[in-house]
Order: C-alpha cells, then structure tokens, then sequence
C-alpha cells in the first residue's frame, strides 16, 4: 500500500469537502441565477425557493465533514484571525459567509408574502459569495511548501470539478421542484457547459498526472505516491461521461429526465469524482524528506 494512501485517508473529511463543496455552490448559484432572470410565476417562484435546499444541505455536509479536520470547534476562533492573510483562513470565512446568506435566504422565502424584488437582489448576493467562496477553496491549496499543491493544476481542478458536477446537481433539484423553466433548451445548456467542463478537467488531470513524475524530494517522486492515479483520472472520466450520457439520453423524444435519473447521474458522478479528490491528497508532498 503506498504511503499516501494513509495520507488521504487521514483527510478523507476534506476530500468529501472538496467532492461536494464547490459543485454544491455552483448548483445553487444557478438555482438564484434562474430566480433573478427566469420570468416565473408565484408558484414556480416557491417551489425553486424550497428546492434550493437541496444543493444547500448537500453544500453542507461538505462544509460540515471539512470542520471536523479543525479537531476542535474552537479552533475556528484562531482561523478567522488569519483572514485576510491566510488562504485556509479565508476559505473557511468565505464559505461561512455563503452558508449564511444561502440559508437565510431560503429561510426569508417561508414568509407568508413573497418579496420578489428583495429575493432577486438577495439571489444576486448568493451568485456572487458563491464565486467567492469556490476561488477561496481553490485557492487554498496553494501552498507553497507543498510542491505538488502549488501549481495551476490544483485551483483549475477545483473550478472545473465545480462546474462539472454543479449544473447536474442544479438540473436535479430544479426537476424536483418541477420548475417549468427546465425545458428543453435549458437542460441542454447545462449538460453542455458540465460536459465542457468535464473534458477540461480531464485535460487539467491528465496534465497533472505527467507532471508527478518531475516533482520529487529526498522520499521520492510524487508519482511513487500515488501510482493509481492515471486509473483514478480514467474512473473519474468514465463516471462522469457516463452522468452525462445518461442524462443525454434522457432527453431524446423531447423529454426531460425524471428527478430520480436526474439524482442517480449526480451520485455516479460524485462517486467518480470523490476518486479523483482522494488520489489529490495521496499526493501531498513537502519541499523536505517528509512527506
């Protein structure tokens, strides 16, 4: 068993973090996209606002599974006294400020009057702590001790995973709030832009797959690691294009997935895509004999 297995699985909380995180935002994101520019009526408008919970809670256990890596509860004091100097101190501020203004708002649309024009604006707001929040995540690996982390390979991952798995998990709860506004058109730009995504991300692993072999410190290269990593990127590949695949072909005839392929095609997605994060962490690797 290579040494960076147990390396991982050391922070097998943080790699469920990164799994979910990032696409969680993206989805919510465009479920606030599709409440400020989607002409919708007063049901349609409820129904999305009670679906986003979905991405939320989903965001969360992400968030949640990351906060146990701080050992204690009260460890998050001394982190946010590094915000603004500290990437792992901003990560966590930025994601603790989309969780809040995420749920608070799903929390004001149970109001018995439904306020569009605050709601829009509040949406907006979500967009824009959820861009925040993915480049704080992004950029939180790049630390420079760290050679294998310190590249442009590991925030493109994070980006691109994120816009990969987020429209799918998007097109799933907009299904389940029956939200008119998924038609045909809709659907077919959001499997585009994760299957875009997709492709790119494999491009990014695959690149950075090549590269392990030229880092190395007094333990070895980075590749001796993580030698599944190249069946990683292909399981990955193969979990993701089959997501999209068979939601493609749930769209034939001019129909719409149901809710459950929908759900299906995010897990298998996610299952290919938590691979690929636990081979990310296998290959941590100082400048110095450790590891």
């Amino acid at each position: 068993m290579p040494l960076g297995f147990e390396t991982a699985l050391g922070e097998i909380t943080l790699v469920l973090f990164t799994t979910l995180a990032p696409s969680g935002i993206v989805a919510c994101a465009i479920m606030a996209g599709v409440l400020v520019f989607s002409p919708l009526g007063a049901a349609e408008r409820i129904r999305i606002n009670r679906g986003l919970c979905i991405p939320l809670v989903i965001t969360m256990v992400g968030l949640v599974a990351s906060a146990t890596h701080l050992g204690s509860p009260a460890n998050a004091l001394y982190v946010f006294l590094g915000v603004g100097r500290s990437p792992l101190s901003n990560e966590v501020f930025a994601a603790v400020l989309f969780l809040a203004s995420c749920g608070l708002y799903w929390l004001f649309c149970f109001t018995e009057k439904q306020y569009v024009t605050a709601q829009k604006a509040w949406c907006v707001f979500v967009i824009v702590t959820g861009a925040v929040c993915v480049g704080a995540i992004a950029r939180a690996y790049d630390a420079p001790t760290i050679v294998t982390w310190s590249t442009p390979f590991v925030p493109a991952n994070v980006w691109l995973s994120a816009f990969a798995g987020g429209p799918l998990l998007g097109m799933a709860s907009l299904r389940v709030a029956r939200a008119v506004c998924l038609h045909r058109l809709a659907s077919k730009v959001l499997l585009a832009v994760s299957f875009a995504a997709l492709v790119a991300n494999l491009s990014v692993l695959a690149a950075q797959s090549i590269d392990l072999f030229n880092i190395w410190n007094g333990y070895g290269t980075a590749a001796s690691l993580v030698p599944w990593y190249p069946a990683m990127v292909v399981l990955y590949g193969m979990a993701g294009i089959a997501a999209v695949l068979f939601v493609a072909a749930g769209m034939r005839g001019g129909k719409l997935p149901s809710a459950s392929k929908l759900g299906a095609c995010c897990v298998l997605f996610f299952a290919g895509l938590f691979v690929v994060r636990f081979g990310f962490y296998m290959m941590h690797m100082t400048y110095g004999v450790g590891i």
